[in-house]
């Protein structure tokens, strides 16, 4: 009998566990294929970083739930263990409240919208850079610059440096022979500057930004978001050697920077 009852709560014990797993991958499914049809009607990333968030709560709910319904088929109370625990008890106490930190700062993060799934970050008190690929109840997954998977816990985020938000200034250097007539420049550059202004509003000519041996370097600057810079920066570059090759002016090569 007692060994019919072991196996008894043993097969039934095997049975939530199953259940348990199940029931994750079945909703970690159903919200995967709701995100993916909302990234394809363009919605913002922001839902995509609660649909992440949305699965880790319930992996981590599901998960709890298990293990209280297993020691529950061995009769054991948990509330007796944590209360007789002593030492043990302590331990865990103070090992949880890392746990309730990264559970706290998740929520903050995702309450304050300080990134979301697909930003490029930086955390400067832990050196780290990466696209952000999750951001869990307790961690934030990144892609780092060369490809690897960062994992970090969301009680050491202290800082975080977000240029995906907001715009930055593209400037772009552009090197002109000093034997030119400065005004004859100006007035070529500003050609293309106003031409370029119809596609990048925003653009306009900055001046002589400093000399050169044998150069004049002039400065155009436009507005841009992050994810556009580069793009911005070649159409400029592109159009300005256009117009100074129409003009008969050679370019010693215009250099370009980002500045937010």
């Amino acid at each position: 009998m007692i060994a019919n009852s072991w196996l008894s709560r043993i097969l039934d014990s095997a049975v939530i566990i199953v259940v348990g797993m199940l029931l994750v991958r079945m909703v970690q499914h159903i919200v995967n294929r709701v995100e993916h049809k909302n990234r394809d009607r363009g919605l913002a990333a922001r839902r995509t970083t609660v649909y992440r968030l949305l699965i880790s709560v319930i992996r981590y709910t599901v998960d709890f739930l298990v293990i209280v319904m297993v020691l529950d088929q061995f009769q054991v109370h948990t509330t007796a263990i944590v209360a007789s625990a002593g030492i043990l008890g302590l331990a865990i106490s103070f090992g949880a409240q890392g746990l309730v930190q990264d559970v706290v700062t998740g929520l903050f993060l995702l309450y304050e919208d300080q990134f979301v799934v697909g930003d490029f970050i930086t955390l400067p008190n832990l050196n780290l850079s990466g696209t952000v690929l999750e951001v869990g109840i307790r961690i934030t997954r990144l892609t780092g610059t060369s490809g690897e998977l960062i994992i970090v816990p969301n009680r050491l985020i202290l800082e975080v440096q977000n240029p995906s938000r907001g715009q930055t200034t593209i400037s772009v250097m552009v090197p002109v022979p000093s034997t030119e007539d400065p005004e004859r420049v100006h007035a070529v550059l500003q050609s293309a500057v106003d031409e370029l202004s119809a596609t990048t509003p925003g653009v306009r000519l900055a001046g002589i930004d400093s000399f050169a041996a044998g150069q004049v370097l002039w400065q155009v600057t436009a507005p841009a978001d992050y994810e556009n810079g580069a793009i911005v920066g070649k159409a400029l570059k592109t159009r300005i050697a256009h117009i100074l090759y129409a003009n008969g002016m050679v370019a010693g090569g215009a250099k370009g920077s980002t500045h937010e």
